[in-house]
């Protein structure tokens, strides 16, 4: 997908297999500010209903799982994709936001 003039490979791959995560699991660990301020609120969960590309600004792009409850994202400059658990992709953002997904099947 080219978003705001500029190729995006890797969130391109996510939002064409899309399919394959909506119905999964989408659980945000928050950033450590959220994780002191509500230690009981965290990991929360919800279903995946989207994962989009969208333009962030006049240059950038911003990425996004969509959850039934909400959602968790970051502008493609500043996210990536990080170690994780078997069966799970995990993803850092600004601040040291983590938050994962799994594939409904």
């Amino acid at each position: 997908m080219i978003v705001n003039g500029r190729e995006y490979p890797l969130w391109t791959e996510f939002v064409e297999r899309k399919e394959q995560f909506i119905g999964g699991v989408l659980e945000d660990f928050g950033d450590p500010m959220d994780r002191r301020i509500f230690p009981d609120r965290f990991p929360m969960r919800t279903t995946i209903t989207d994962i989009t590309l969208k333009p962030n600004g006049t240059d950038s792009a911003f990425f996004e799982v969509v959850g039934a409850d909400w959602g968790c994202g970051f502008d493609a400059e500043v996210g990536g994709v990080s170690a994780g658990e078997k069966g799970w992709i995990t993803f850092t953002g600004y601040m040291g936001h983590k938050w994962r997904i799994k594939a409904a099947y």
